[in-house]
Order: structure tokens, then sequence, then C-alpha cells
């Protein structure tokens, strides 16, 4: 079977695995089991070749687990993304059970009450899994549970937990219950608690920052995000500064192909059309002269398996259009300070929760400082030559722990770049008052920039990556 004859529908119908398949309309076919649905969407873009859909939501919550889009016109690469969602549609299965995660102290005495409780759970014949473990190692084992549950004795750090792993629904155990051991009134409170939770829960649309803008240019922003669940590629097409374009690709892993297939279904067309005059590229790592130093891990590869790659290179190659690649942490600096008329001199911190080093934007002046060699902002050059006061026992999802470390990189921004703002991208410290008291210990409070503290991170970027083309667009211009 050729590329230009590939029949993609045919193929599939070729196809078997541990799913339903329901071909009865051909340009919206679902792959079903228990626990999820898989959804293939064809749309006809005569007269180009017609944009695939690939959507995968998990029956128990509604949540979308795997969504992208592309052109099926060469066999290995659509066959390929067919196999990756159809493991993924598989992984769901091990992913259905209920997983519960109580702490106290020491993490003793509620592993004896989760064994009760998975006994109970056991005879009721309810899939769900209880386990424990102490308060300080909660916010790393807590984020992809479908609740944590407090024990009576450490009931005053509840709030504490939950301003955290605002993700995850936090419970106190009632003092009752846990003093009794009674295991069933537990299971059938976590019950209660978590449906009237959902029925609670109401789908808020993310803020979209704004900035002043005069261009007429139409850019297609792409932001390359991790965590520990996969990687995402958030992407928004802005015309006169106006958001026409929002979607995200959700995967386990992100490739330079995922990035192909983005532009060539929202931006080039084979009749020449082209939908945006610039793409910006956000990515995390070193970026210079648009090459790449970020070596492949499990969530990503974007240099072809390399630890440093020519990825502008790589994309001018392939298209006409200007295609930028810039940092991510520097876009996100650009996308605050673009967003409002008060500070001229601003640091963006991203310390992700597990990571021992994070990154920083900065802008001065009203100026992204970038660097001679892509390193301003890089924390990683320096962190490891910090003193710590725990040196053999640094844990990256303590909050303490981080909070020593966000003081000592506030405290050598202060001394070098003496921001007016520190924009502060880090879940383990919601709490900007705790990391001003922290920042006393090096800098007097008057001789402090104002912290604030950064919800959607992903929004500063793409707004970000919207100013960097359109400056690099007109600096352009400017030089002919």
């Amino acid at each position: 079977m050729s590329e230009e004859t590939f029949d993609f529908r045919s193929w599939m119908r070729s196809q078997s695995g541990p799913y339903e398949a329901d071909f009865s309309d051909p340009d919206h076919i679902r792959l079903e089991t228990d626990y999820a649905v898989a959804q293939v969407n064809f749309y006809d873009m005569d007269p180009d070749p017609e944009i695939v859909e690939f959507h995968i939501e998990n029956k128990a919550d509604g949540e979308t687990k795997f969504f992208l889009h592309f052109h099926a016109t060469e066999q290995d690469h659509a066959t390929g993304l067919f196999h990756e969602m159809v493991e993924a549609l598989t992984a769901l299965r091990e992913q259905q059970a209920t997983e519960v995660l109580l702490c106290c102290t020491a993490g003793m005495t509620t592993s004896f009450f989760a064994d009760r409780m998975n006994q109970v759970v056991q005879t009721l014949g309810l899939d769900w899994t209880f386990s424990a473990v102490s308060v300080n190692e909660v916010y790393e084992h807590g984020a992809d549970k479908a609740a944590i549950l407090v024990a009576p004795q450490i009931g005053y750090m509840a709030d504490r937990i939950a301003e955290v792993m605002r993700d995850v629904p936090v419970l106190r155990i009632p003092t009752a219950t846990f003093a009794s051991y009674d295991a069933a009134g537990c299971v059938e409170f976590v019950r209660d608690e978590l449906r009237r939770r959902a029925q609670e829960t109401e789908e808020q649309a993310a803020t979209q920052l704004t900035c002043e803008t005069k261009s007429a240019k139409r850019v297609l922003a792409i932001a390359v995000s991790m965590d520990g669940k996969g990687a995402r590629l958030h992407y928004r097409l802005y015309d006169h500064g106006e958001i026409t374009l929002s979607e995200t690709v959700i995967k386990r892993r992100v490739t330079i192909r995922d990035l192909t297939d983005i532009i060539d279904t929202q931006v080039c067309s084979c009749s020449g059309k082209v939908n945006a005059d610039v793409v910006g590229i956000a990515v995390p790592g070193v970026v210079r002269g648009g090459w790449l130093e970020l070596a492949p891990r499990r969530t990503h590869d974007l240099t072809l398996g390399k630890n440093t790659f020519d990825l502008g290179g790589f994309f001018s190659e392939r298209y006409d259009i200007p295609i930028l690649i810039v940092n991510n942490t520097n876009c996100a600096a650009l996308g605050w300070y673009g967003s409002q008329e008060e500070a001229q001199n601003v640091v963006v911190y991203s310390q992700p929760a597990g990571w021992a080093f994070g990154g920083q934007g900065i802008v001065l002046g009203g100026h992204l400082v970038e660097g001679a060699h892509g390193l301003a902002g890089e924390n990683k050059v320096i962190v490891d030559e910090f003193g710590f006061s725990r040196p053999l026992r640094f844990n990256a999802y303590n909050p303490a722990d981080v909070l020593e470390l966000v003081g000592k990189v506030l405290a050598m921004d202060v001394a070098t770049v003496d921001p007016d703002v520190v924009c502060l991208s880090c879940s383990l410290l919601p709490n900007m008052d705790e990391v001003a008291a922290e920042l006393d210990k090096y800098v007097p409070r008057e001789h402090q920039p104002r912290l604030v503290r950064v919800d959607d991170y992903n929004e500063l970027i793409l707004l970000g990556v919207m100013v960097y083309c359109l400056e690099k667009l007109k600096a352009k211009k400017s030089q002919r």
C-alpha cells in the first residue's frame, strides 16, 4: 500500500484490540472499553488533506487523557499514532482503581487503618486502594490520588496540605471514626465526600491574559509543558493580539513530530496558504540561536535523541515562515511583563515540585535578558553550590526544603538584578508571606521585591511567545 493511496479508515478496520469498535459513522469512529472511549474524527479540509483527531475520555470522571490533530497522509506516522492511542487507552485499565492516601505524623497509625479500609472495600467489591505515609511524604505521593485523608492528630495541617495540593480533595478523618477504628464508616465518609465534591465542581475556563498590541501579525504560539503525568503541547493562534484558536495536545510523550503536526494542521496548507506570519515554540532547556540543549526523557524528545540539537534549523528547512525557538520561562517573564504597565524589572521563577532546581525569566528595563550563551536564569548553574541546612536530606517535595532553596535563589536575584517584582510558580509554596519571611534571613523587608504567586504558568508562556515573536519581527523589519 503506497503512501499516496493510504486509506486510514480501512486500515483501522483491519485492526483488533481490547476494545469494541464502532465504524457505523466513517467520519466518527469509536473504540470503547469498560473504562474509556477513544474517538477518531475526520474533518474535511478540501483542497487540503483531511484532519484526523484522536480523543480519549475517561468514563469515570470525563477527563481527557489523549488529544491531538494530524494529517493522515503518511502511513507510518498515522499508524504509529493509532498504536500510541490504543496503548494509552489500554493503560487506563490500570488507572481505574480509586487510590486514597492517608497521612499522620509518622504514618504508623494510619497504615493499620488503611489496611482495615482495604479489607472493607475488598468485601464490598469496590475497586479502591488505601495507603499511608507520613505527613512529610504527602506532597510527593499525593498528587495523583483521588483524595488525601488527614488523621485527627494532625488535622490542623489539613488546610496547609489543601492549599498546596489544590487539585486533590483533602479530607479530615472524623475523630470518632478514627478513634474507634471504624474503617467501614470512614470508607462511606470518603464516598459521600467525593460524590458531594463532584456535584459541586464546575468547569472553569483558564484566565486568558492579554496585552496591548497594535500588530496586525498572526502568531501561532506553542508551549511545551511536562509534569509527573506526562507531557502537553499548548498552542494558541493570536490574530491582531486576539485569540482565535486555543488547543492542547495531550500525550504521554511529545516529540518533534507532534510539533510539526500542529504547524501542518493549523498553519500551512498544500495550496500554499498560511494562517500565521510566525510560529513561536517555547521549550524547557537552554536555547541559543535556535539550538536546544535538552536531554530526551520519558516525557519528551525534542532533540531527535541527542542532548543538543539545532531545532530552529530543523524547522527552517521544512517551512518558509519564521519559526522561533525560545526558553519557556523567558516567555513567562515577557508574558507577565506585557500584561501590566507598572513594573519594569521582573523575574518569573518556576520551581516545579520534585525538581532540585528551577528556572527564571528576567526582564530588566522592559527588555528580556537571555545572556550571551542563553544561560541567564538557569538556576542549575549555581544551585548545586548552595549550602543547605540539611544537605544530605534535601527533598524537592518537602515544602520546608524547597522554601529554603527558593529563599537563597531570591536573595541572589536581589543581589544581582534587584527586581521590582518576582512572580513565583511553585505549587509547594502557595503562601507568599512565608516566602517573604524566608527572604528576611538575607534581605531586609524594605529592599525585597513584591512577590506574586503564579497560578497558570502556561498562560504566561503563551502570551509571552506572542510578545517575543512580535518583537523579533519588528526588530527584523527595522534592520532592513
